[in-house]
């Protein structure tokens, strides 16, 4: 199983979060780089996948209401997709 590290203190911006999803996940060159386009990349995985996600406060407070859609995202795609696995680390 591959592990991939989403480091959310080092985030500042919704650019850079789909930066460095397309940087960490095994993501195609047509990704859309917005949370439906995620959302369908993830529940099409066909390895087996887990994202540890890091820095969750410091991702929260750089952007809002964006990084809840996205941890409802990543949830839904756990949901939908059982080769797909999100670990939220909540220490800081």
């Amino acid at each position: 199983m591959r592990e991939a590290v989403l480091d959310g203190g080092r985030i500042s911006s919704r650019e850079a979060l789909h930066t460095a999803l397309a940087e960490a996940l095994p993501l195609p060159e047509w990704y859309g780089r917005n949370l439906d386009a995620l959302m369908d990349c993830l529940t099409d995985l066909g390895e087996e996948l887990t994202l540890r996600l890091t820095g969750r406060k410091a991702l929260e407070e750089a952007l809002g209401p964006y990084a809840h859609a996205l941890l409802r995202v990543l949830r839904r795609a756990e949901e939908e997709n059982a080769r797909f696995h999100v670990v939220v680390e909540e220490m800081e």
